[in-house]
């Protein structure tokens, strides 16, 4: 099995990033909301109060991430990553000794530009850069750190918040990061230059005869000497030259803004079709099974077909997973909406990553990379209030899920519009070479 076969080629890389994308955690969405309602009666804020804050938090950080994720392509990953586990034990040092308002947006800030962007960016990026004929799976092994935390973090957490509360939890939490987690990716990275170098400027690299580090892209164009060196590579000009780039945003950005929009409305949709919100609760374990599957089952596809050639399909089982939640109010529709759901997440995590060295040279990827999460966080932090406007505007549940459908439907269709002759623009070829 060709998966068991790369643990075996790069065992301390892929764990390298398991290990980034677990201890992610401590500033994704779904590990903070446990300590929501303490930190908020221990500052005297409601509900609305913390959540406004929270959108805040969460634009800020994605509008940071394009300016810091860039550095990762001119410096030692090894670094970058130690630089982004100490800033993260200090965000969940500080939001334990938080007194006041001002230390908790600044503590939340640290924790969600730390956790939920960099340290999923130094996991998908360091892999990504890492594998070529493979990168499919091993961004598949790599993510396999989400739903390993989903299942063990929030069970222990909300254990040591019984028994020692949540402050000395998010301590404890920053101390394990400083003490496990650093020393780890130290061991499983320390000798491997490869792998923590930064890579050579895409005009250096077709000169250098001892580089090995290249694209599925640039293998297929065979000409990385065409690449324009007159740009810098921070700046990822190649990303937004084609056109390609623009007709698939709509698409990158529609799992994160739909999915938060109705995870955070299930209340709501729980109370209108009377169903119990014990389903949604089992649901969850189905959606982080089906993920699992989905992004392991898209490793193998991506490393054959390419991700560019499976993106325009990937909204598909989510699609229909909202016209079934739309069509019956059957209790058990749940289990099957949330599975469905959870296949599109899973292909999302590995294509969204896979796909951009078929766009952009191995020393900008970082760059693009950051970028391109930046407008998914962005979408996240828009969903809850875009769907809040239509509940405010009296529009039944059934009527917002067409309308969803309508709109995936739409930017399907425009992905596949994107891969018409001329407008898809490989690394190292100009927009007029492409035509």
């Amino acid at each position: 099995m060709q998966f068991i076969h790369l643990l075996r080629q790069a065992p301390r890389q892929l764990a390298f990033g398991v290990l980034h994308s677990f201890g992610s955690s401590f500033g994704q969405t779904f590990l903070v909301a446990l300590f929501v309602p303490f930190i908020s009666a221990s500052l005297a804020l409601n509900e609305t109060e913390f959540a406004n804050i929270y959108a805040g938090i969460t634009i800020g950080s994605a509008l940071c991430l394009p300016i810091v994720g860039r550095w990762i392509d001119k410096v030692d990953i090894l670094s970058y990553s130690l630089a982004t586990m100490v800033l993260l034990a200090v965000g969940c040092l500080l939001i334990s000794f938080a007194t006041n308002v001002w230390m908790l947006i600044g503590a939340l800030f640290i924790l969600r530009l730390a956790g939920q962007g960099l340290m999923t960016h130094v996991s998908m990026t360091g892999i990504a850069r890492y594998f070529s004929r493979n990168r499919g799976r091993a961004l598949a092994i790599a993510s396999f750190g989400f739903p390993l935390a989903e299942a063990i973090m929030p069970a222990t957490l909300l254990a040591l918040i019984a028994a020692f509360g949540w402050r000395y939890t998010y301590a404890g939490s920053g101390v394990f990061i400083l003490l496990i987690l650093i020393p780890l990716a130290i061991l499983l990275i320390r000798g491997d230059s490869k792998f923590r170098n930064a890579p050579t400027k895409s005009g250096e690299s077709a000169k250098t005869s001892g580089a090995s580090q290249t694209s599925t892209a640039e293998d297929s164009t065979g000409n990385t000497d065409q690449t324009d060196t007159s740009q810098p590579a921070t700046d990822h000009p190649r990303l937004f030259k084609s056109f390609y780039v623009w007709l698939c945003l709509p698409m990158l950005a529609a799992p994160p803004l739909i999915m938060t929009a109705l995870f955070f409305h299930q209340g709501a949709i729980s109370s209108h079709k009377d169903i119990d919100l014990g389903w949604f609760a089992a649901g969850f374990t189905v959606f982080a099974i089906t993920s699992v599957l989905g992004a392991f089952g898209s490793g193998p596809l991506i490393d054959k077909h390419s991700a560019r050639r499976l993106f325009p399909w990937h909204l598909i089982p989510m699609m229909a997973g909202i016209a079934v939640l739309a069509m019956t109010h059957q209790p058990y529709v749940i289990l099957i909406y949330m599975g469905l759901v959870g296949i599109t997440v899973g292909f999302a995590t590995t294509l969204r990553t896979a796909i951009i060295p078929e766009l952009v040279p191995l020393d900008e990827i970082g760059a693009a990379r950051s970028t391109l999460t930046a407008v998914m966080v962005l979408a996240s932090a828009m969903g809850p209030a875009m769907y809040g406007w239509m509940f405010a505007a009296d529009i039944r549940i059934e009527m917002m899920l067409i309308i969803t459908l309508i709109v995936m439907a739409v930017i399907t269709v425009m992905s596949w519009v994107s891969e018409r002759p001329g407008f898809y623009v490989p690394p190292g070829v100009s927009p007029q070479d492409a035509q």
